[in-house]
């Protein structure tokens, strides 16, 4: 059997790095999406508080730019947060054995992730997305 994309990118050093690279900035960005949906807080709002433009904040979460602990701080601060950081040992054996491959993952990951950030979409379109997916 082939190996999956993230089996390939643990096999060295380098590849592992940026798995765990990637992983930090994804658990950073989405701890900050999930206070914002808690709290009722879209892009504009957020943006609005932090003092910066809705761009900013848009690159920002998207988990593309390299976001600096301070500018994390700020943005959990203006959400009445903070994060609990903690550090623990790496196991990769865990990652490789938790992966699963399901052809439909990436559809269904899309169409949650477009529905998701899309706030002009009411449930009842979500629900059918999510149903056809």
């Amino acid at each position: 059997m082939d190996k999956t994309f993230i089996e390939k990118l643990l096999d060295d050093d380098e590849g592992r790095k940026l798995y765990f690279r990637e992983d930090l900035i994804f658990e950073v960005t989405e701890t900050i999406w999930n206070i914002m949906e808690e709290k009722g807080i879209n892009k504009a709002e957020l943006s609005r508080l932090a003092g910066v433009s809705k761009s900013n904040i848009t690159q920002l979460l998207s988990g593309d730019h390299n976001m600096r602990l301070t500018t994390v701080a700020d943005l959990l601060y203006v959400l009445d947060s903070k994060m609990a950081v903690s550090a623990v040992p790496l196991d990769i054996d865990n990652i490789l054995e938790s992966i699963t491959f399901n052809p439909w993952t990436p559809a269904v990951e899309l169409t949650v992730k477009q529905s998701e950030y899309q706030e002009f979409i009411n449930e009842e379109p979500q629900k059918e997305l999510y149903q056809a997916a």
